[in-house]
């Protein structure tokens, strides 16, 4: 199962999505491969362990860059675009593809190839798709 944390600051909208996403999920019946939960910025390097990937909230681009050396799980910068749109889908395939990057290229924050600006991103699906 791929655990999937949504950090933010505050965590007034990111818990709303986490919420979003994880009904999606289940009404997707994608509860045995994905699960979403919220965590916030201020307990996600003790809490990391248990998720897989962690996709921060876009305000959230300099706390990744100050505190990356402190992750042993891939973290994203979840691109503005998608972060108001919140489908599950580009949400999913967007951890599978940075956890497997990561995997390859430990390396933090995580960012695709293409995207090294996360808040100049303007893409409304997964990245994989996108570029399909």
């Amino acid at each position: 199962m791929l655990k999937i944390a949504i950090v933010c600051g505050g965590g007034f909208s990111s818990s709303a999505l986490a919420s979003h996403l994880e009904k999606d999920v289940q009404a997707k019946q994608l509860e045995n491969e994905v699960h979403f939960t919220f965590i916030p910025a201020s307990h996600i390097v003790e809490r990391q362990d248990e998720v897989d990937v962690a996709l921060l909230c876009p305000h959230l681009e300099i706390f990744a860059k100050q505190y990356a050396s402190s992750f042993h799980i891939p973290i994203y910068i979840i691109p503005p675009r998608l972060y108001g749109l919140m489908p599950v889908d580009a949400f999913i395939e967007d951890a599978q593809d940075i956890l497997a990057m990561y995997h390859n290229h430990p390396a933090n924050p995580m960012h695709f190839e293409d995207e090294p600006r996360p808040l100049r991103v303007m893409r409304t699906t997964s990245h994989r798709k996108h570029n399909a």
